[in-house]
Formats: C-alpha cells, sequence, structure tokens
C-alpha cells in the first residue's frame, strides 16, 4: 500500500500543477490573441503587437518576442526558428505527463501485487492454522481485494487526468501555431 500512496501523491500533485501551468491565460492572453487576430493589418498594429509581447510573459508572448527578433531573416528561416521554440514549448507543456502516464500504468499492477501478496500470506496462514475461523479467512480476502481497489481508484483518474491534458495541449499547440502563422504573415507582408 505504501508504493500505492506515493503514486497517488505524486499523481495528484502532477494534476494540480498541470492544472494551474496550462490554465488558458498563461499560455494564450486574450489581449495579445485579439492583437494578432486585428484586421486590417496595419503597421501601427503590428508595433503594438511587439509592445504587448515585450511585457507579457505568457507563451504566446514568447512566441512572438521571437518572431519579432528574427524579423530581419528572411521568412523561412524565421519559420524555422519558431517551429523550434515550438517544440520546446511543447515539450514544457508536457513535463510531467509521462509520469502520470506512468502511474496510470503502475496502479492496477502494483494493486494486483499487493493482492497477490495478500492472498499467499491468507494461504500460508491457512496452512499453518488451518480453516477454522472463517472471519478471519474473509477478512484476509478483504484486505487482499482493497489493493487493487486502490490501484485502480488511483490509476483512473491518472489516465482520465493524462488524456485530458495530452488533448488541451494539443488544442493549445494548434491555436498557437494559429497565431504565429498570422503573425509571421503580417509581420513579411508589411515589412
Amino acid at each position: 500500500m505504501w508504493p500505492l500512496l506515493v503514486c497517488s501523491i505524486a499523481g495528484l500533485a502532477i494534476i494540480l500543477e498541470r492544472v494551474w501551468a496550462l490554465q488558458r491565460r498563461r499560455i494564450i492572453p486574450i489581449i495579445l490573441a485579439e492583437a494578432i487576430e486585428k484586421q486590417p493589418a496595419t503597421p501601427e498594429q503590428t508595433e503594438m503587437i511587439h509592445a504587448l509581447s515585450e511585457v507579457d510573459d505568457s507563451v504566446l508572448g514568447t512566441l512572438v518576442n521571437a518572431v519579432f527578433a528574427h524579423a530581419s531573416l528572411p521568412k523561412a528561416e524565421n519559420v524555422e526558428a519558431m517551429q523550434a521554440l515550438a517544440r520546446q514549448i511543447v515539450g514544457r507543456m508536457e513535463r510531467g505527463l509521462t509520469t502520470l502516464s506512468l502511474i496510470a500504468e503502475l496502479g492496477p499492477l502494483l494493486g494486483l501485487l499487493g493482492t497477490v501478496i495478500g492472498m499467499v500470506r491468507l494461504f500460508e496462514d491457512v496452512a499453518m492454522k488451518g480453516l477454522g475461523d472463517p472471519a478471519q479467512i474473509s477478512h484476509g480476502i478483504y484486505e487482499a481485494l482493497t489493493a487493487t481497489m486502490t490501484g485502480l481508484s488511483i490509476a483512473i483518474p491518472a489516465l482520465i487526468a493524462y488524456m485530458y491534458f495530452r488533448r488541451r495541449i494539443e488544442v493549445l499547440a494548434l491555436e498557437l501555431e494559429r497565431h504565429t502563422n498570422e503573425l509571421l504573415t503580417r509581420l513579411y507582408r508589411n515589412p
């Protein structure tokens, strides 16, 4: 049960941290996103986007700053630099998800191991003391199955959270890509 307790604490910590880190406002602030989408694109608006991004520490702000930092490069090189930076950022957004996936996979296995150990102990007691007390046998089976139930109770929420975060990161990454592409198009259309 101790490994299951460690898994549950680690899983809960990762889930809470990812809920906090993957808040939409921390990734794609509305003000900066709306400024990028605003049409028609004028040089003044582009400069306003640059000014907004310099004081914004969100993921989109980081990407926009990088776009402007590489503005002297040809568009293809700037796109390449943005793709490399985006891969790093998505990697940071996925931090902890491998561990969460491992917890989802380990939970039932640790629970099953606890059940097997409990059943071995039960049969060992039966071999030594006989079948004299049915209540003791029932209690032993109860303890063994509790380990499996605990393992599943840890794994199911971890798996749900893992799948949710994977999808959330995918959606946010696509939106980041859309905003970055819009800015690149605007920047190289209005030199």
